[in-house]
């Protein structure tokens, strides 16, 4: 008996279960090379997620970096504020989305 990981919730079960405790899968009448493409698609899915999330992170930082060059506000004020708020927040998000990319894609 071996410990494998579900294909459809990703969390660790008996390779002899015909169907996952935790989100009730049939895995006994699924192939091999079925479940191997099911895990597939949803690692695939889960990178599309956060390069989604990257181009959002990205977009937000560059907003704010675009607003403080043509609309230059006053030092101190709500809209610098708001401006330097967007892109430390969308740098942040950026960094930590393009981290757990390479995680995944190092997990494979």
């Amino acid at each position: 008996m071996a410990i494998v990981q579900c294909p459809g919730c990703s969390k660790s079960i008996s390779n002899k279960n015909t169907v996952c405790p935790n989100c009730q899968m049939q895995l006994g009448e699924m192939t091999a090379e079925q479940i191997e493409r099911l895990a597939s698609r949803k690692r695939i899915s889960k990178q599309q997620k956060f390069i989604n999330h990257s181009f959002l992170a990205l977009i937000l930082f560059l907003g704010g970096f675009f607003y403080m060059y043509w609309r230059q506000p006053e030092p101190g004020s709500l809209q610098m504020m708001a401006a330097q708020g967007a892109i430390a927040t969308g740098c942040v998000w950026y960094l930590v989305n393009r981290v757990i990319l390479i995680y995944l894609k190092k997990k494979k």
